[in-house]
Formats: structure tokens, sequence, C-alpha cells
């Protein structure tokens, strides 16, 4: 009886939230919320497979995902679940799925290890009809990733992904594109590793290549646009321990970006940071990491000090303060191909300071809960604006930089174990992100974010139903400024299982229609339901 009533009230409250469904606590971690990530990269290493192609592109809802870090993405970039059909087990499992809207959806899932290798493949298709568009929606990708751990204390990882989708460009409600479309294809390459040597000292490095096209076409008026990003990354840190309660540290990171455009010039960018700095343990509740960083990108260079401070004044009680400097605007894939369509235009590169503190509190159950306080001033800050292109015919993204902004706010976030079937996620941020000079809002940044995930498992039953909300949004355009609505939306999945190796499932995206608009007059398609059955082998 307490179960149920915990999770009617779980309910109820999610009625006025959003998805917050995967966020280990990571103790003294404070994520800015804001115009940072417009793309999700995939690292293959989390054998984590991207689905998302476009606003409404994603896979159907999944259950708890597999803890990962704090991270937000906006409403137009929705993080995906993954786990929903996976088993932490070697095996291979099938899933196949039909739905309203021409929906249906493949996946196969397979873990194997032998001889200390570890291998991992998942296979993922989805399609559905287009949306007030003759441009349909689908995507098919493959991820594969292999892991070897040694007697030597190292462990070396090698992922690749390909990806090929299809989207339309859809326009406002007054003036519709429904020939407008674009086509991907991704290709991304990579290697890691890490190692204690015998002296006791720490190595990890990585490098990856990452390919991806994109052709745009609106057949209405024979436009034809394709873009491509090259993108080599590639890094390594050694630590040492020099003293008895001092080690040192030493990193370097690489990045090489090339964007080329059919109707334009290429645009180029190289990172580079160099990292000296130490990890001093003052007592055995208090640690101090800090160090200095001599950064380049673009045209800018920074030579600046991070440091971290970590004091546990109690067993359950974590304190966290903290300062760091970046160079942003950073990754041309981020920036010229999220999804939807970025007119192409000169970039710099934007200098970010960020000031963080939180305070954290884990019960002997497990459970946990913290405040985080942030406040970062970044300059050249990339803002996005939409505007209706006659010559395409299409509705088009532009950026312009914003001289300062800043961002102040508050997050706090918790998990919570009510039960051994029934767990309880819920994040709320509040901030402030705003153009200093002027006092306006940046574009698409909320001011409130509320995200609920319940999971609830009992027998042959598993529930997970999760709401996202973005409250408080204002969008430009080059000329005007509007008011944006709120976006709320909810997802619901169900499985039952008939046997061992047989289970049933049934996913609502958008359970109550109720997500009208992610960008400004812009309609979204609203509710789809999908049915399916998976079986494990």
């Amino acid at each position: 009886m307490q179960t149920k009533k915990l999770f009617a009230l779980t309910i109820a409250l999610g009625l006025t939230s959003s998805l917050y469904a995967a966020d280990d606590f990571d103790m003294g971690k404070v994520q800015i919320v804001g115009k940072d990530a417009q793309v999700e990269k995939i690292d293959p290493a989390k054998t984590s497979l991207s689905m998302e192609i476009g606003e409404r592109f994603n896979p159907m809802p999944e259950l708890v995902p597999e803890t990962g870090p704090a991270e937000f993405k906006p409403m137009t970039e929705k993080q995906i679940l993954n786990n929903f059909h996976r088993e932490n087990r070697e095996e291979i499992s099938v899933a196949a799925g039909m739905g309203t809207r021409g929906s249906n959806e493949l996946i196969i899932n397979g873990k194997g290890v032998k001889e200390g290798y570890t291998g991992d493949l998942i296979i993922r298709r989805e399609a559905r009809d287009g949306y007030k568009s003759f441009v349909d929606t689908r995507k098919t990708a493959i991820n594969a990733i292999v892991t070897s751990t040694g007697e030597g204390s190292y462990t070396l990882s090698g992922a690749g992904e390909y990806s090929s989708a299809k989207q339309a460009e859809r326009g406002t409600r007054a003036i519709p594109t429904p020939d407008a479309g674009f086509e991907d294809s991704v290709t991304r390459l990579s290697v890691r590793g890490n190692s204690t040597l015998e002296d006791g000292s720490f190595f990890k490095g990585y490098a990856a290549v990452d390919s991806l096209g994109r052709d745009i076409s609106n057949s209405a008026v024979s436009f034809s646009e394709e873009q491509t990003v090259f993108s080599l990354t590639a890094g390594a840190s050694y630590l040492k321990k020099l003293h008895k309660n001092f080690r040192g540290k030493a990193a370097i990171d690489l990045r090489s970006d090339k964007f080329s455009v059919s109707q334009g010039p290429d645009r180029k960018l190289t990172k580079t940071v160099l990292d000296l700095g130490g990890d001093y343990e003052i007592n055995e509740n208090a640690e101090l990491l800090f160090g200095l960083k001599a950064m380049s990108l673009m045209e800018k260079d920074r030579t600046s000090p991070y440091a971290t401070f970590d004091y546990r004044w109690k067993e359950p009680w974590q304190l966290i303060l903290s300062y760091d400097e970046d160079l942003g605007n950073d990754s041309l894939e981020q920036i010229f191909m999220p999804s939807r369509y970025v007119v192409e235009s000169a970039l710099e590169a934007s200098r970010k300071r960020t000031w963080k503190g939180g305070v954290n509190y884990r019960t002997h159950k497990g459970d946990t809960i913290g405040v985080e306080f942030f406040s970062q001033q970044e300059s050249d800050a990339i803002e996005y604006l939409d505007a209706y292109d006659p010559g395409k015919a299409m509705l088009t993204s532009a950026f312009r930089f914003v001289n300062d902004v800043n961002r102040k706010g508050t997050r706090l976030k918790g998990s919570f174990k009510l039960e051994e079937n029934f767990k309880f996620n819920i994040s709320t941020t509040y901030q402030t992100p705003e153009d200093d000079a002027t006092g306006r809002r940046i574009s698409y940044e909320p001011e409130r974010i509320l995200d609920v995930g319940v999971n609830y498992t009992e027998g042959k039953f598993m529930v997970d139903f999760t709401r996202r909300a973005e409250f408080d949004r204002t969008a430009h355009t080059p000329t005007a400024s509007f008011s944006a609505d709120d976006y709320t939306r909810s997802d619901l999945a169900v499985r039952y299982k008939v046997n061992n190796r047989f289970s049933a499932y049934l996913k609502i995206k958008d359970l109550y229609d109720e997500a009208k608009e992610i960008r400004y007059d812009v309609p979204e398609e609203g509710r789809v339901t999908l049915a399916g059955i998976e079986a494990h082998f």
C-alpha cells in the first residue's frame, strides 16, 4: 500500500515536471545549463548509440538508463535512453515494434566475453512518416566496441559507429516547407586506454576520428547544398606521486575540425590545451586539485588557473568549491550540424569563466540529495536565431555572438530508492541566462527546468514514466523577440515479461499530446504509440 501511495504521488509530481532519467550522483560535479551542447556527440567507448536525428526524432521512451555523467541537453536535443532492451549479461537480444504515424523499430543488442576481451554491439533502425512533410523520418545505425583488460593493470578499447539518417526541415505554421529536408551520414572511430605503471604512476590516452556529411535539399525551389565536418581529437594525461600527500599531473588535449560547404568557404579550427597541476591531500577529509591551463583556439590564447576544493566534514556530507576557465565554440559539429539547418557563417572562439559550489548528502541507504550553485561569464557566446529564407524556401538557424553572457543559478537534485522496486529521480534548475549589456534573455535558454523520472519494477512488470519541462523561454529572430511557450512532454514505457525469453512492450511518446513547439511557431507531431516484442537468446 505504501508503494502504491508513493507511486501515485510521484506521478502527480510528474504532471508539472520533466524527465531527469539518468544522472548518477556525481559528487561535486556541477553542470552549467546553457547552450553549450547543441548536439550530443556519440562516445562509442560508453557503448551508447545516439539515435538523435531531429527535433522530435528520438527513440521511443526507454527505461532508466545506465548511470552516466550529470548532463543537461536542451529540449531540442533530448538525451537518449538506451537500456530498455539491454540486459547486463552475455546474450543477443532482438526487439521489433510498430505503431502510429507509420512508426516502426528494430533493435539488436549483443554482448560477449572471451579470453579477456569484451565485445558489445548495437544495431538500431527507426522510421516513421513525415509530419507535415513529404520527407519521412528514419535512421539506421550500428555501434560496436571491443575492450581488453590485461594483467598489467591496463584497459584498452576500440569503438566504431556508422549511421545514416533522413529528416524534414519543417517551417512555421504560416509557412510550411513540406519539400525541405536533409540526409546525414556519420562515421566515428575511436581508441582509448589507460594503465597503471610499475612505479605506481597512471597514464591514459585517447584518439578519435569523426566524419560527418549532410545533404540539404528543397525540391520546390531546386535548392541543394552539401556540408561536411571532419574532426580529429587526441589527448593524454600522466599522474605521478611526487610526495606523501601530493600527486603531480600533466595533460595535453588536441582538436582539429574542418567544416566544408558546397556554397561557401571552409571553416577550420585547432584547439590546444596544455595542463600542469597537482592533487594535494590536505588531510583525510580534504583535497585540493589545482593547476594552470595554457589554451589556444582560433585567434584566442589564454593561460588560466583552475582549482577544486573537496571537503567532507562528516561521512555523508561533502562540500565542493571550484573555478575553471575554457575557450568555447570549439566544435564545428555542434555549431553547424545540430538537428536543424544552420546557415554557414564566420566563427570565433568564446571565453568561459565558471565558478561552482555545492553541498551533497548521501544516506546510509544510498539515497542522495544535493544543491549546486553556479556562475558563468562567457564572452562571444553563440546565440541561435530562427529566420525563414525565401530563396531556400525553408526555416533556417543563424547564429550571432553576444559580447558578454552571464549565467547564474541553482540546481537541486536527488536520487531515491523508496523501496526495492521503486526508484525516483528529480532535478530542478533555476538560472538567469542574460546578455550583460541589455539584460535580455538568451534565445531558447529557459529560466526554470524541472525533471522527474520514476521507475517501478515488480514481478513481470516494468514501468517507466518521465516528464520534462522548460519554463520562461524567449525566442529571437534577426528583427524581433517573442515569448516562446513553455515546453513540457511526458513519456511512458511498459514491459511485461512473458517468460525468460520473450517480453511484450508498449511505448508512448508525448503521452498527453502536449509538446506543441520546441522552436517558436514550429508545430510538433505530438503523440506516437508503439508496441512490440523482444526476445533474449
